[in-house]
């Protein structure tokens, strides 16, 4: 299998770390090559190698649990990462593809290319499934030309829809390499459908698949808030980042200097850890009255935090809700700095945000969308930044056990989802997810919203008060029918979208491309 990413910090590192360990738990032999720097440290890995060419070296191994077995390379590729949507990486220089140059470019293909011949020979592997639809197919592709062996694809949306769409030659690149594969594998039918007006000749090809999420590690009884007292210490965002940020605000005199302010805070800590407090903040927000809403992603523009800031004033306003946001992401600052503006009443500096927008995580200057200022929003807004926490980001094993805290989950992008992973999880987890109302949010919502008598999808026209609608209406209603709720989308979750049986369809698809 190839991925070119890490394990942890989006959803498709997170996909392919659940589909390797359900492969290996149902014994399956897997040859992963991915940049994961500690793959050890995950309970399905037994082996890791670095791979430069045909030479490989043995970074370490031990037993595992699992019956079947998952070895880890890292193609060496110099230091160069290529992605999909800008982040930082520590020890990467880091570019996006579309600012690759050709050679940049035709290096990094013809690096994974031979990493890829190289485990192929080493593990006499039986097929290979790629990641993404750039460039992983065309690494295939060019690597497995004449051995017979075939590839499937699987289409995650960054790779789509923030790069091809946005460049003939990577979407000529895409369509090389996607024409080489046996079958392509779709996250939901929202995705399949897109991949279809791409590539309209590979449409009988292609097939939906959706799934899956852990739902042995995501559970109700999972609940155990003292386990989260260990979140402390470290390099992550701590209380200087918070004076620094109102102090910003109260100094800052116009939009470039607090966008620079901004900057600077967010440059000062290591992002991708939990901040230095969390858990104690986590505790504290437990311990409060009124219901919890969570949302846990990636802290971009597209993923409409902004939107939910928005819609939560109105429901704190109504309900005494709390908000808890886990993740990293380059707009961190700028949603911590809009919660404080609106909690505080300080409409000069939401105007300044909200003007600023997508600048605020490093992109084009650009109005916040789906954001709207208004008298009625900074009225019902007073004090919510007291009952917000943002606390960096929490992986799985340390999720697993807050979710079921959770009264309802939000899955807010304002972007195209290939599928709401997420929202699978919080409904693992007991938690009733209201999604936006489009792309894969929208088949993962009415998967795990079934049997339900309102829709967990949430529509985009007046998003921000169809959103804090739907979370008031639900925590108004009595705990006893909630609790309901939370049993059906749980089992919903455990029926239609476990990874097991992703892992089992994925074997079938492999073994149908064997023989044709």
């Amino acid at each position: 299998m190839t991925h070119g990413y890490m394990f942890s910090g989006s959803g498709s590192n997170v996909y392919v770390q659940n589909l390797c360990r359900a492969l290996a738990g149902a014994g399956h032999e897997v040859h992963l090559l991915c940049q994961e720097p500690a793959p050890l440290s995950y309970d399905f890995v037994d082996a890791h190698y670095r791979v430069d060419g045909e030479e490989f070296s043995l970074l370490g191994e031990r037993k595992t649990p699992y019956p079947g077995r998952c070895v880890v390379y890292n193609p060496e590729i110099g230091g160069l990462l290529p992605v999909y949507v800008y982040d930082e990486y520590p020890g990467w220089r880091v570019k996006t593809f579309l600012d690759l140059s050709e050679e940049e470019l035709e290096n990094h293909l013809a690096r994974n290319a031979a990493a890829v011949r190289a485990v192929l020979e080493r593990s006499g592997a039986e097929a290979v499934v790629t990641n993404h639809s750039v460039p992983g197919p065309l690494i295939a592709q060019r690597a497995l030309r004449g051995t017979g062996v075939p590839y499937l694809s699987i289409v995650h949306g960054s790779c789509l829809q923030y790069v091809a769409r946005r460049s003939k030659r990577y979407m000529d690149l895409a369509r090389e390499g996607l024409e080489g594969a046996g079958r392509i594998l779709a996250l939901s039918s929202h995705s399949a459908g897109t991949i279809a007006e791409d590539f309209p000749e590979l449409a009988d090809r292609t097939i939906s698949l959706p799934g899956g999420v852990d739902t042995q590690l995501f559970r109700p009884e999972a609940l155990d808030p003292a386990a989260l007292a260990g979140l402390k210490g470290g390099a992550g965002r701590g209380p200087e980042q918070r004076e620094a940020l109102a102090r910003a605000l109260r100094e800052a005199r116009g939009t470039e200097e607090l966008n620079a302010a901004l900057r600077s805070i967010a440059a000062s800590y290591d992002a991708r850890v939990h901040d230095r407090d969390a858990g104690e903040r986590i505790g504290r927000l437990l311990a409060s009255e009124g219901p919890l809403v969570v949302y846990v992603g990636k802290l971009i523009h597209s993923k409409g935090v902004h939107s939910l800031l928005s819609a939560f004033a109105r429901v704190r306003a109504q309900t005494g809700a709390r908000l808890l946001v886990v993740g990293y992401g380059t707009f961190r600052e700028g949603l911590e700095a809009l919660n404080v503006a609106l909690g505080t009443g300080d409409e000069t500096n939401l105007e300044r945000l909200a003007e600023l927008g997508k600048l605020l995580e490093g992109g084009h200057a650009g109005p916040l969308e789906h954001f709207e200022v208004s008298d009625e929003l900074l009225r019902a807004a007073e004090g919510m930044h007291d009952d917000v926490e943002f606390v960096g980001p929490l992986y799985h094993e340390e999720l697993a056990k807050l979710l079921p805290a959770a009264d309802a989950g939000v899955v807010p992008s304002i972007f195209p989802e290939t599928f709401g992973l997420v929202a699978a999880e919080l409904a693992a987890s007991g938690v009733v997810p209201f999604v936006a109302d489009h792309s894969g949010l929208r088949e993962a919502g009415t998967i795990v919203g079934r049997g339900l008598p309102f829709r967990l999808p949430v529509g985009m026209d007046r998003f921000e008060e169809r959103l804090a609608g739907a979370l008031v209406r639900h925590l108004s209603l009595p705990v006893k029918e909630r609790n309901r709720y939370r049993r059906i989308v749980r089992e919903n979750t455990v029926r239609h979208l476990g990874w097991d049986t992703l892992a089992g369809r994925l074997v079938e698809l492999a073994r149908e491309a064997q023989r044709i």
